[in-house]
């Protein structure tokens, strides 16, 4: 009579199996997080293509110039009704809001100008304003991970002059300016004022450090939209137009005597934040010492990279570790013409170091 028996695996067996299929997991764990981590770089790209293609449209129809990083935006009777009483008025917007019709949200537009009852404090959330790989990101905030270029830096307190006083910037120095009516920015036009190329001026970048919630903002999240500070006092003054930073909506490029390489304190590295102590609490866009540019420029969660679009509507990753001056000679649409103060334009030639033209190979 034939007898069979079952054979079960061993402890010392089991243990080996758990073994293997633990340093499988450990050897495979780096892939699959490289691979999420390219999925997000392909889609914070994809958000800069379409926004600076949404960009190149605005720039070269109506006006043809592109939007400010803030500028004023006049209000259908309902909506100005609702917020000032009268049937005519307007609010700052940033240039997230001023893109919304090229990027397939017309219908919010037009309640934004026009409806009686939006809710310009709680806007909602929109995916293509935000890179995936932003940890930082308020789940409950309708953020804004880009920024576009703004030149050098605006006065942290700006003159009020609604007779033409200095510009807020030089048109050489950026794209995208402080348009307000009470700042007398240069709106700059696509073609015309683009002399270095457009392939290789910067517009769109990613910067996640700045600030978003309420305690941050002077009692109101900073969104796609705003702050914005809605008062029936017109025309706005300093402290309303305080809560529209540009720090929150721009990058800039700053100089530092005869350094090509600032401090950081006055900019920090790209991608990085290292703040110290009791300074590691302060907010992103804090001024100090009359200079509140520490985290205007481009930052992202992507290792060792972060993502641009130019001008010319290409998108490209760049090393964090590049030159600063190659990112202020990309930074500038006419680097010829390009000063580092706005606050005094005449004071300085323009920078000798912007004129040679740039290899592909430094950035």
């Amino acid at each position: 009579m034939n007898t069979s028996s079952r054979r079960g695996f061993t402890l010392v067996e089991l243990l080996i199996v758990i073994a293997i299929i633990g340093l499988l997991m450990a050897l495979l764990l780096p892939a699959v997080n490289a691979a999420r981590e390219r999925a997000r770089q392909l889609t914070c790209n994809n958000n800069q293509s379409q926004i600076a293609k949404a960009m190149i449209s605005y720039a070269t129809e109506g006006k043809g110039v592109f939007p400010g990083w803030a500028q004023d935006q006049k209000l259908g009777p309902a909506a100005a009704q609702a917020l000032f009483g009268s049937n005519f008025g307007s609010i700052p917007v940033s240039w997230a809001a001023k893109l919304l019709p090229r990027l397939d949200q017309k219908g919010l537009w037009d309640q934004l100008i026009s409806s009686n009852a939006f809710d310009y404090s709680n806007p909602p959330k929109l995916d293509f304003y935000l890179c995936p790989s932003d940890a930082r990101t308020n789940p409950k905030v309708a953020g804004l991970t880009y920024v576009v270029n703004a030149g050098v830096e605006d006065l942290p307190a700006p003159p009020l002059d609604l007779s033409g006083g200095p510009p807020s910037d030089l048109r050489a120095n950026g794209l995208c300016h402080d348009l307000r009516k009470i700042r007398n920015g240069p709106a700059v036009r696509y073609g015309a004022d683009i002399k270095d190329g457009a392939n290789t001026t910067l517009l769109v970048s990613e910067n996640i450090h700045k600030d978003e919630l309420a305690h941050q903002c002077g009692g109101q999240n900073s969104t796609w939209l705003g702050p914005l500070k809605i008062d029936v006092t017109l025309p706005l003054t300093e402290a309303d137009m305080q809560t529209n930073p540009e720090q929150r909506f721009g990058m800039v490029w700053v100089y530092d005597g005869n350094s090509l390489t600032p401090p950081a304190e006055i900019c920090e590295r790209f991608n990085r934040d290292d703040r110290t102590g009791s300074d590691r609490n302060a907010d992103y866009g804090a001024e100090s010492a009359s200079r509140y540019t520490r985290f205007m420029r481009p930052a992202s969660e992507h290792p060792e990279i972060f993502i641009v679009a130019f001008a010319g509507g290409n998108t490209k990753s760049i090393n964090e570790n590049i030159d600063y001056r190659v990112y202020q000679q990309l930074m500038t649409p006419n680097g010829a013409k390009a000063a580092p103060s706005q606050f005094a334009p005449n004071q300085y030639a323009p920078l000798e170091f912007m004129n040679p033209p740039l290899d592909d190979s430094e950035y």
